[in-house]
């Protein structure tokens, strides 16, 4: 393995530590609750503190990463991530939590935009496509990090050891960062104004932020659900969520074979469309036996991995020149933002009623519309890897 490909692996290895951290707060919900008396919506708002800067801070770290460039973007969000969970690990207070999520949060966007923008900087060709479609993995992988992580504590009262081990792992990449390539390149200043102006970006960020919102809500009650619904003891429950989050990145790599061998992104959209209907249907049905039920969360994950797979091949497709690409990640992060956000509340909102339908219903709604928004159907896109 030569040394660029280290470099790959490492700044992704950072962007998983990073979405590992929304994934470890779904199964500690109810530990989370029962120590400071909350109810699950207090601790879906604090989830949604965590999501808030993914709504609002993808263009703010764009601009920031062409004044400072992504690699110096890229090793402060590391440490801020690793301060913030070493905080977590020992506070007291349920107002805190909620601030040092939010801190958690604004890392976790310093970290997305910094680590896409740095590969498709010093990476090209084919090696550009498959590092991208690696990095299209980050989310759905880093969940099922964060699940597994916290999966020996969860139902226990050593929770807060969760939240150290995840700043352990923080403090190890960030000694590793001579290793992150130094590259920079300056803005023209007019890429912002442009793809802001793009209506097919946008139409992806939107589509990709529908999605977000039902595969986040998911991977976020799953746990919890399979415990109150088929009676899984928590820590298995997590446990199977990390099983079928891990899925994701087989959904990723079976979109990227099927544009790469020339299926059109209207045949790839439906495809993925009929597999996340059909998982919600197995997953949330409660009158379904439990092996059902992750297979159900298993294609929900599979469908996930595939869609940010697509939009992200897809997306250079739809801008005038390469030197977009960090605007148009930023703007595409930050719309998605908004779903993940709200998704977070919605759910456990709906996990408050009692009710299984909700579910479905937003699940399917969202995806039906996040199709329907997909701007390159009708152009029947294909993407074609360049050595």
């Amino acid at each position: 393995m030569d040394n660029k490909w280290l470099s790959v692996i490492l700044i992704y290895a950072y962007g998983l530590i990073g979405a590992s951290a929304l994934g470890m707060m779904g199964p500690l919900a109810a530990d989370i609750g029962r120590t400071f008396n909350v109810t699950p919506s207090d601790i879906g708002v604090a989830i949604a503190g965590q999501l808030l800067p993914l709504a609002f801070g993808g263009l703010l770290m764009g601009w920031l990463s062409d004044r400072i460039g992504p690699r110096p973007l890229l090793i402060i969000g590391i440490l801020a991530m690793g301060v913030a969970s070493l905080a977590n690990s020992w506070l007291g207070s349920f107002e805190l939590l909620r601030i040092t999520l939010l801190v958690e949060g604004i890392a976790l966007v310093a970290l997305n935009t910094a680590g896409q923008g740095l590969l498709m900087m010093f990476t090209s060709g084919k090696r550009q496509v498959q590092a991208l479609t690696l990095w299209s993995t980050v989310m759905p992988v880093g969940y099922a990090v964060g699940l597994l992580l916290v999966s020996p504590y969860a139902g226990t009262e050593s929770w807060r050891e969760a939240f150290l081990c995840h700043a352990v792992i923080s403090a190890v990449l960030f000694l590793a960062f001579p290793f992150i390539p130094r590259i920079r390149i300056v803005s023209n200043g007019k890429s912002l104004s442009h793809v802001v102006r793009n209506k097919r970006v946008v139409r992806f960020g939107i589509s990709l932020s529908l999605s977000a919102l039902a595969g986040v809500g998911s991977s976020a009650v799953g746990a919890v659900y399979l415990n109150q619904v088929h009676g899984l003891a928590m820590g298995l429950a997590a446990q199977s969520m990390a099983v079928a989050s891990f899925c994701g990145v087989v959904g990723s790599i079976l979109t990227g074979v099927l544009l790469t061998r020339g299926w059109s992104s209207t045949h790839v959209a439906s495809f993925i469309l009929s597999c996340a209907i059909l998982g919600g249907i197995t997953f949330y049905w409660p009158g379904g036996i439990i092996p059902l039920a992750i297979v159900g969360a298993i294609l929900l994950q599979l469908s996930v991995g595939g869609f940010i797979a697509l939009v992200f091949s897809l997306l250079p497709g739809a801008l005038s020149n390469p030197g977009q690409s960090g605007s148009a990640a930023g703007l595409v992060g930050q719309i998605t933002g908004i779903g993940a956000t709200i998704s977070a509340p919605l759910f456990f909102a709906a996990l408050e009623t009692g009710s299984w339908y909700y579910f479905l219903a937003i699940t399917v709604v969202a995806w039906v519309f996040s199709y329907a928004v997909l701007p390159v159907r009708s152009q029947g896109m294909r993407v074609v890897a360049k050595t």
